[in-house]
């Protein structure tokens, strides 16, 4: 027998040791001081698109449409229709519950899905959340990976795509430490977070072993403060963060190889607002920074000033904002819509130009001008089974033309369009 087998059969049991578990306790179970809450659900879902994407698992989590240029007779080369039929969006989870601890409440999350790799490999086991939290009267403290503060919480659209509404939404989950302190209605949150599978963009280099290097040689850790309020009917928020990199470790230039000595930061504000009321609910939500890929919000940075001699740069961030509104009506049957808006607002400095008029930038489609999004979708709710029907049109104008390097932006824009139907269909337990 191979080890590719041994390998299969093992994670083959594994499965089966979960499923066995979940399946065979209709109620919670109880081991020792610890309850174990096991729930998930089934999730198909059949999309077709009429426009290739910047995408993650097979299409399935789709941000924007791709431009990447015209055929010899001038067609728009990723113009075309495409269809998928997938479940790797299905997802298992426990939540635990146990003994008090420092005279505080504790609790866990363990979560995953099958989304693995999500673009080389999305059919493998992914960590979602892991965690571990205390929780007293007027405090909690979690440790652990779960869902980035600029989440937003439970504020968050509701829509039958796999994006939640990205790149108009944060979606990232990052290992965290974080601290939050219960006032009234008010709640006061600080976390120090690093990265993991969202992750902020570095410069290639072969010293790079991991997709978090930059972040990891950045040292300090992400800095988010935020602050919630809530009553019966309103939820208001805000936070800001501050995500310091090194996007190199060694530099080329004439003189020869060198360490690289040089970090960029990045700052970035969020807000929130959601009324709730009987059968309707609406959000509002907007994101304003700089470099904040992390999040899965477009934009990156670019080269200031380069010396020949070492090859040591400088950089300079692109500025981004995006703000999205989603309303919701109904209870068995509910209709949504949401509709999203960002612009690219460019670099701070001026990008270094090495005389052939090209500018090194990096990040996350730090080329596109502006992002629009409108999503109606109709939902039936009964019982265990949630059945969704959605269209989703997204819009990208990529930047063509003369390049401005004062700003970053080009003269010109070249409109790209997604239509996407999605049906979706989930079984909850």
């Amino acid at each position: 027998m191979t080890l590719i087998n041994k390998n299969k059969m093992g994670k083959a049991f594994f499965l089966f040791l979960i499923f066995s578990a979940l399946f065979t306790s209709a109620q919670d179970v109880k081991t020792n001081d610890l309850d174990l809450d096991f729930y998930g659900f089934i999730r198909n879902e059949f999309y077709i698109d009429s426009y290739k994407g910047l995408d993650a698992a097979h299409e399935q989590f789709y941000l924007v449409p791709l431009y990447v240029g015209k055929d010899a007779n001038g067609e728009d080369i990723n113009e075309q229709v495409s269809a998928n039929l997938s479940a790797i969006a299905t997802r298992l989870g426990v939540k635990i519950n146990g003994p008090e601890i420092f005279g505080a409440k504790t609790s866990g999350n363990i979560e995953f899905d099958f989304g693995g790799i999500i673009k080389s490999e999305p059919t493998l086991l992914r960590i979602r959340h892991a965690y571990t939290a205390l929780t007293w009267a007027k405090s909690k403290l979690l440790i652990g990976q779960t869902w980035h503060p600029f989440w937003g919480g439970s504020i968050f659209p509701t829509v039958a795509g796999l994006n939640t509404g990205a790149p108009f939404q944060c979606f990232s989950r990052t290992p965290q430490i974080r601290y939050d302190i219960f006032s009234g209605k008010f709640t006061l949150s600080g976390a120090l977070l690093y990265e993991l599978q969202y992750d902020s963009k570095a410069i290639e280099s072969s010293n790079y072993t991991t997709p978090n290097q930059a972040k990891r040689n950045g040292i300090l850790p992400e800095i988010v403060l935020a602050v919630e309020y809530k009553n019966k009917d309103f939820t208001l928020g805000a936070g800001a963060l501050y995500n310091q990199i090194k996007p190199r470790m060694t530099s080329t230039g004439t003189d020869g190889l060198f360490k690289s000595t040089e970090f960029t930061a990045g700052k970035g504000l969020m807000a929130y607002a959601k009324y709730a009321h009987n059968k309707f609910s609406i959000i509002s939500k907007g994101y304003y920074g700089q470099n904040m890929n992390q999040l899965t919000l477009l934009g990156g940075y670019g080269v200031a000033s380069y010396d020949t001699h070492t090859g040591a740069e400088t950089y300079t961030n692109y500025t981004n904002y995006t703000a999205l509104v989603n309303a919701l009506y109904g209870k068995k049957w509910q209709a949504g819509l949401l509709l999203g808006i960002g612009d690219n607002l460019g670099t701070e400095k001026a990008l270094y130009n090495d005389g052939t008029d090209n500018a090194k930038t990096y990040g996350l489609l730090q080329n596109v001008k502006g992002i629009f999004r409108v999503s109606p979708s109709i939902s039936l709710n009964i019982s265990k089974i949630r059945l969704v029907a959605e269209y989703e049109l997204t819009t990208a104008d990529y930047g063509v033309g003369t390049f401005n390097f004062s700003n970053g932006l080009y003269a010109d824009s070249h409109k790209t369009t997604n239509n996407r139907l999605n049906l979706m269909m989930m079984y909850l337990f």
